[in-house]
């Protein structure tokens, strides 16, 4: 069962996560991932099942991190709604 949390974050109505405004410094740091996978890819073509499985955690292992980001922001925003609406003493 998901949490009203997991079901924003996967809604196509509330997209956190985008590139076209990512600017050039995104764009450079994917460019030397690719980069660094393709020539990763290269030396363990002898080995790609590990290749594959590290590629599956790693991408894992994002969308992890990205979610638990994506709930910590929208609880400090909530907290912070919350503070301000508290009255003025």
């Amino acid at each position: 069962m998901s949490s009203i949390l997991d079901e924003i974050y996967d809604s196509e109505a509330f997209r956190t996560l985008t590139t076209e405004n990512a600017g050039e410094e995104y764009r450079a740091v994917m460019d030397r991932l690719v980069k660094a996978e393709r020539e990763l890819k290269q030396a363990c073509e002898r080995c790609p099942d590990v290749f594959a499985e590290y590629q599956s955690a790693d991408m894992n292992l994002h969308i992890l991190s990205n979610k638990h980001e994506f709930t910590n922001g929208l609880r400090v925003g909530a907290q912070l709604v919350l503070e301000l609406l508290r009255p003025i003493k």
